[in-house]
């Protein structure tokens, strides 16, 4: 049977690879996102057009990762893991 520490441990470990794989899921969405900017760069007709595809692109990659990368789950795990190797 598990101890206390040995059950912490566990969930730390579930809670860091959960965090971890949002993640990648996150970043794996956001360059499928990249990728649909750079469809639209490369279809734009004009100058005009082009800076507009640009600019939309820099928004996003500004604005629409970082938020949903969980960073506040990563540290919580990371968090766990120190209180237990106290």
């Amino acid at each position: 049977m598990k101890n206390e520490t040995e059950w912490q441990t566990q969930i730390a470990a579930q809670n860091a690879a959960d965090a971890l794989a949002n993640a990648r899921g996150t970043l794996m969405r956001a360059l499928q996102e990249l990728d649909s900017y750079i469809e639209k760069f490369d279809a734009a007709d004009s100058p005009a057009r082009k800076a507009e595809a640009l600019n939309w692109t820099l928004n996003y990659l500004a604005t629409g990762i970082a938020p949903n990368l969980r960073l506040d789950l990563i540290a919580n795990a990371q968090a766990q893991f120190t209180r237990l190797a106290k």
